[in-house]
C-alpha cells in the first residue's frame, strides 16, 4: 500500500471511529451534572461545561466516599473559563488567587461502569478529587505565590464509580499568570471512549504536524536552490513555528515529552508565536505588496521587540498581557490576505479563487484559537489553525503540480520549436563563424600593426624629443663661436690673427654644415622621405674628399690619416649617402683618437666576389665597451660621450650611419677594446647585380 493510500485509510478510520461514539450534551447547571438518563453499557462522553460551584479563598478536600451536602458556593463559574469574569456581592474576583471548583455527576442507579476523564490544563496549579479521592494532580495549588508550584501536565485517568452520584472537587491556584481556572473543555464518558478520542486527538495532530514538519523542510530546500524567493523562507518559518506551537501546547506531546517547567513552556510559547506572526506578516507582504502594510510590518517588528525582552526577562503574569497585540496582529495580516486575494479575484486572477479559500479558513482558525485561548469556545479542545494550515500547503501543492503539468506542455511545445529553430540555425551559425574568424584573423593583423606603428611612433617621438633638445645646444655652440670670431676680427690688436680666426670660423662653420647636413638626412629618414639613387660611384674619390675636409680637425689632434686600396673601389651606391657615412665614421674616428693618435681607411674588393666592396674604418683611440657596443646601432637612447679634447655630438651620428647603410643594401660592424680603439666595417653593394640581388 502507498503511503497517501495508508493516510487516506488512517483518517477514514478515525472519523469512523469518532462517529462510533455518542456525544450527548447535557451541561452542568447550578454545579450539577445529570447522566441519570444513561443506560447501562452504552458508549458516551459529555463534556463538563456550564455553571460550577466556586469557592473562592478556600480549600474544599472532601470526606472519602461521602458527598457534602451543606456548602453553599460563593459564586457560579462558566466552565471552560477564567474565574475573574465571576463576581461575589458584586465585585469581580481577582485574576491571582486559589480555590475550589465543585460539580456533581449523578448517574443512573446502580451505574457501575468504568469512566474516563480527560482533564486539560488549568492555570496554573490544581488537585482533583473524586468523592474525596484524590485522582489527578497538576504541580501544587497553594494559598501563596512563594509555595505554588505550577505545572503543565494534562491528564487522564479512569475511575470505577462506587456510588450513583461522584462529587468532582478541584482545588486550583493561580499566582503566576494573567488569569486563573479552566481555560479548555474537561470530558468524561465510558473510558473506551475517553480513551479513543485522546488517541484520534493525538493521531491526528501528529499525522498533520509531521504532514507540515515535512513541508518545512520541502520549503527550505527550495529556498537554497532559490534564495530570492524570500516567501518561501517566510511560509517556512511560519509552518515551523505552528509545529512547534503545537507540541508546546497540544496536551498529549507536553506527557511525552516531560515538559514540567512551567515558566519555560510559557516562555518559549509565547516567543514561538511571536515569531509566528512576524513571518506571517511579512508572507503577507510579499505576497500581496503594498506601501502601507510594509509600514505595518515595520511597526510591528518595532513594537515586538520590547515584547521578546518582556518574555526573557520579566515574570509570566506581566508579559502574558502581550498576547491582545499578537491577536490583533494575527486578525489584521489575515484580513489583509483575504480582501487583497478578494481584490485579485476581481481583477480576472482565478488562481486566487483557491488561495482565498485557504485564507477563509485560515482566519476561521485564527479566530477559534483566539476565542480557545481565552477560554471562550466551550466545545473546542484543540487549536485547528494547525489543520487550516494544512489547507494551505494542500492549496500550493495542487497549484504546484498544474504548474508542473503546464510547465511539461510548456516544454513540449518549445522543445519542438527549438529543434526546428536550430536546424535553421546551425547553417547561419557556421556562416557567421567563418565571418567572424575572417574578421578577427583581420582584426589581429591590423591589432598587430597598429601597435607596431604606435611603438615605432613612441620610440620615434621620444628620440626626437632627445634629439631636438641635444641639438639646440650643438647648434648653439659654434654659432655663438663664429659670432665671437667675427667680433675679435673687427678689433684692432686682433688683425694679425686674421688667418688663424678665418680658420676657426671655417672649422665651427664645418661642424655647423655637418651637424646639419645629418640632422636634414636623419630627418627625412624618419619620414621614408630619403631620394635614394644609385649609381657606379668610386669610393676612393669620396674618402680622399671627406679627409681633405676633415685633415684640418685632425691636424689640431696631430693624428695621422691613412688610406689605402687593395683592388676596384668601385661600387653601386648613392654617392651622397655613402659621403655622410664616410664623413661620420671618420669624424669620429678623429674625435676619439688621443693626440699624435693614428686613424686608418681601407679600401678592397671583397675576398669572396667582386660584386661587394669593403671600407673599413680604424682608430687607436679609447674604444667601445662590449655593453654599449650591443645597442650602439639598434638602442633608442641617444648615448652621446664627449671626444677626446671634450669635443661634443649629438648622439645620432652612427644611428644615421646604420640607417643609411640598410637603405644602401650594405652591411656595417664593429670591432672594438676599450683602450685600444675601434674599427668599423662597411660593405656595399659592387654592381648593380649584387644591389638587386640584395
Amino acid at each position: 500500500m502507498r503511503v497517501p493510500e495508508r493516510v487516506l485509510t488512517t483518517l477514514l478510520l478515525l472519523i469512523f471511529l469518532s462517529g462510533s461514539v455518542t456525544a450527548i450534551s447535557p451541561t452542568v447547571e447550578k454545579g450539577v451534572l445529570d447522566l441519570s438518563e444513561i443506560e447501562q453499557g452504552d458508549e458516551f462522553f459529555v463534556r463538563l461545561n456550564g455553571e460550577w460551584e466556586f469557592y473562592f479563598g478556600t480549600f474544599i478536600y472532601g470526606t472519602p466516599g461521602a458527598v457534602c451536602d451543606t456548602l453553599i458556593p460563593d459564586c457560579y463559574v462558566r466552565v471552560p473559563g477564567f474565574w475573574y469574569n465571576s463576581t461575589i456581592d458584586g465585585r469581580k474576583l481577582p485574576r491571582q488567587g486559589y480555590g475550589t471548583y465543585r460539580a456533581l455527576i449523578l448517574l443512573p442507579r446502580g451505574y457501575r461502569d468504568r469512566l474516563g476523564f480527560d482533564v486539560p490544563v488549568f492555570n496554573t496549579a490544581y488537585e482533583l478529587s473524586i468523592n474525596g479521592v484524590t485522582m489527578a494532580r497538576n504541580g501544587t495549588p497553594a494559598r501563596s505565590r512563594a509555595e505554588s508550584v505550577p505545572s503543565y501536565n494534562p491528564l487522564f485517568f479512569s475511575y470505577a464509580p462506587r456510588s450513583d452520584t461522584l462529587e468532582l472537587l478541584i482545588r486550583v491556584s493561580n499566582h503566576e499568570h494573567r488569569g486563573g481556572g479552566f481555560w479548555m473543555p474537561m470530558k468524561a464518558g465510558t473510558f473506551n471512549s475517553i480513551q479513543n478520542g485522546y488517541t484520534n486527538q493525538w493521531l491526528l495532530s501528529s499525522l498533520v504536524s509531521g504532514f507540515l514538519l515535512a513541508s518545512f523542510i520541502i520549503l527550505l530546500v527550495f529556498y537554497l536552490y532559490d534564495r530570492d524567493d524570500r516567501k518561501l523562507l517566510l511560509f517556512a518559518i511560519l509552518t515551523l513555528c505552528i509545529v512547534l506551537r503545537t507540541f508546546l501546547s497540544a496536551p498529549f506531546y507536553a506527557t511525552i515529552f516531560d515538559l514540567r517547567n512551567w515558566s519555560l513552556i510559557i516562555r518559549v510559547e509565547y516567543t514561538v508565536l511571536l515569531l509566528m506572526i512576524s513571518s506571517g506578516m511579512w508572507l503577507g507582504y510579499y505576497l500581496y505588496p503594498t506601501r502601507w502594510f510594509r509600514k505595518v510590518a515595520l511597526a510591528s517588528n518595532i513594537i515586538f521587540t520590547p515584547i521578546l525582552a518582556a518574555i526573557f526577562f520579566l515574570p509570566v503574569r506581566i508579559f502574558t498581557w502581550s498576547i491582545f497585540v499578537m491577536h490583533a496582529c494575527a486578525v489584521l495580516i489575515m484580513l489583509y490576505v483575504v480582501s487583497m486575494s478578494i481584490r485579485s479575484i476581481i481583477k480576472g486572477d482565478r488562481r486566487n479563487i483557491l488561495f482565498l479559500l485557504a485564507f477563509m479558513a485560515i482566519l476561521f482558525g485564527v479566530v477559534s484559537d483566539i476565542l480557545l485561548s481565552n477560554a471562550l469556545k466551550g466545545n473546542q479542545q484543540l487549536y485547528i489553525l494547525l489543520f487550516m494550515v494544512l489547507l494551505y500547503v494542500l492549496i500550493q501543492a495542487i497549484l504546484l503540480i498544474a504548474d508542473w503539468v503546464k510547465r511539461g506542455k510548456e516544454r513540449e511545445k518549445l522543445a519542438l520549436q527549438l529543434e526546428e529553430l536550430n536546424r535553421h540555425l546551425e547553417s547561419r551559425v557556421e556562416e557567421r563563424t567563418r565571418e567572424l574568424t575572417d574578421r578577427t584573423k583581420e582584426l589581429n593583423t591590423r591589432n598587430q600593426q597598429i601597435a607596431k606603428q604606435n611603438k615605432k611612433l613612441t620610440e620615434t617621438i621620444s628620440l626626437k624629443n632627445k634629439v631636438f633638445s641635444v641639438i639646440a645646444h650643438d647648434l648653439r655652440s659654434p654659432l655663438v663661436n663664429i659670432l665671437y670670431t667675427l667680433y675679435l676680427l673687427k678689433e684692432d690688436e686682433f688683425r694679425d690673427r686674421t688667418e688663424s680666426l678665418a680658420d676657426s670660423c671655417i672649422q665651427y662653420s664645418q661642424q655647423l654644415i655637418s651637424l646639419l647636413e645629418n640632422m636634414l638626412v636623419w630627418g627625412r629618414d624618419q619620414e621614408d622621405m630619403i631620394k635614394y639613387t644609385p649609381a657606379d660611384n668610386d669610393l676612393t674619390d669620396i674618402i680622399l674628399t671627406n679627409i681633405s675636409i676633415l685633415k684640418d680637425s685632425a691636424d689640431r689632434k696631430n693624428i695621422e690619416l691613412n688610406f689605402t686600396q687593395v683592388g676596384r673601389s668601385n661600387g653601386w651606391f648613392d654617392r651622397d649617402l655613402v659621403d655622410i657615412i664616410i664623413r661620420n665614421l671618420l669624424s669620429n674616428a678623429i674625435k676619439y683618437s688621443y693626440h699624435g693618435g693614428k686613424v686608418t681607411v681601407h679600401v678592397k674588393e671583397k675576398e669572396e666576389s667582386s660584386e661587394w666592396v669593403t671600407i673599413s674604418i680604424c682608430d687607436n683611440g679609447v674604444g667601445i665597451t662590449p655593453e654599449r657596443q650591443k645597442r650602439l646601432f639598434t638602442g633608442h637612447e641617444i648615448d652621446s660621450t664627449p671626444g677626446t679634447d671634450s669635443e661634443k655630438g649629438t648622439g645620432i651620428g652612427l644611428k644615421l650611419v646604420y640607417e643609411l647603410v640598410a637603405l644602401s643594401k650594405g652591411t656595417i660592424t664593429v670591432e672594438s677594446t676599450p683602450g685600444s680603439g675601434t674599427c668599423f666595417t662597411v660593405i656595399l653593394p659592387g654592381s648593380a647585380q649584387a644591389f638587386r640581388l640584395r
